[in-house]
């Protein structure tokens, strides 16, 4: 069997240390400096070896305390750790989520550390996409099966209460009836949210401009601001027609308006943005309330998650339904000065010919 000298095995090792699809790093035990990474970990981190070596992750700030914390003591304890979730940072400050393996070597005589790390950002996002299908399909379950069933007593309930409350005999109750017939009526509301959420069958599209459907809305927009001594403005750019459904799009500005609207205190603005931004047109909403907490946007949109007293989380899963059944994808920027829902529409391919055409 042939065996290779010692030059001709590092040269191996190195080969498959810079051709491993994962992310491999080498980093000193004294000091905590990388002294060697591969290809994988500058493509994946956006940091070229020269900006990497002799820094440590601490200056690079690609862990955060709690996951540096966490490795240090169980390298201490262990000297090894598998497939220990991680989130590490981009240079761009772009997160990502990683499964982290690590262990003490000798390299060239000094105690180093190699860690290794698998990229599975996208894998944790298509579990998350996952999870919400199934949820979703048992929500569509429960309403098909229950929805119709609950509104036909409460439409028959509603119309007794009406009649009662304009017999001469109940007059000194009608307030009583007008309070009982708006809860009905909420509970209603409720109930179509709900069954909206059910609905399997394909949306029917048609070619339209989003900015007439806005500003067909525009003044009952505009009489919640006022009602609540907020402000709102909107800023249309020039957009193409794009495949809409009016009543789904109407529905889906409403619940992100409203929402954006409660989030805010009195005398805030709330802009609406309509622009295209390469093959898609973008629809901005932006408020300026107090944000919302990095622990609750991973779970905006799943069914029932609501962080409001009388809410019940279904109009923002309405919303990533409706924008899924169009094709488009939502992006949400939130800090302590406010919240940016962004919803990105694809452009038809005849009409993006037109838009380059008109460009030129």
């Amino acid at each position: 069997m042939k065996s290779f000298s010692d030059e001709k095995e590092k040269e191996l090792l190195d080969k498959a240390f810079h051709a491993s699809p994962c992310l491999m790093a080498i980093s000193t035990i004294s000091d905590g400096c990388y002294i060697k990474v591969n290809r994988c970990f500058e493509e994946t981190t956006g940091y070229t070896a020269l900006e990497v070596i002799g820094r440590t992750s601490v200056s690079l700030n690609i862990f955060d305390n709690s996951t540096r914390a966490r490795v240090s003591e169980l390298l201490t304890n262990q000297g090894i750790i598998n497939n220990f979730e991680i989130s590490f940072k981009k240079k761009d400050g772009t997160l990502r989520v990683g499964l982290f393996s690590a262990e003490i070597i000798d390299f060239y005589g000094e105690q180093c550390i190699l860690s290794v790390a698998n990229d599975v950002t996208e894998l944790r996002k298509y579990e998350k996409e996952g999870l919400m299908l199934e949820r979703m399909s048992l929500i569509g379950q429960l309403a098909a099966g229950i929805g119709h069933e609950i509104r036909n007593p409460m439409t028959t309930v509603r119309g007794y209460l009406q009649l009662l409350g304009e017999k001469p005999d109940f007059l000194a109750q009608k307030s009583t009836f007008e309070l009982m017939i708006s809860e009905l009526d909420r509970a209603n509301a409720i109930i179509t949210e709900f069954l909206s959420l059910a609905q399997i069958k394909r949306t029917e599209l048609k070619p339209q401009n989003l900015n007439c459907i806005i500003m067909n809305l525009y003044p009952l927009i505009e009489a919640d601001a006022f009602t609540q001594n907020k402000q709102i403005y909107f800023v249309q750019g020039v957009i193409p027609n794009l495949q809409l459904n009016r009543k789904e799009i109407a529905q889906l500005v409403l619940n992100l308006t409203r929402n954006g609207l409660e989030a805010m205190e009195e005398r805030a603005s709330l802009t609406i943005k309509s622009y295209v931004k390469g093959s898609k047109v973008v629809l901005s909403i932006q408020d300026e309330g107090c944000g919302i907490p990095p622990e609750n946007l991973n779970k905006l949109g799943t069914p029932f998650f609501t962080t409001k007293d009388s809410g019940t989380g279904l109009g923002l899963a309405t919303c990533y339904k409706i924008a899924e059944s169009h094709n488009a994808k939502v992006r949400i920027n939130s800090n302590s000065n406010g919240t940016t829902f962004r919803l990105l529409f694809p452009i038809p391919e005849q009409e993006q010919v037109e838009l380059i055409s008109a460009l030129h």
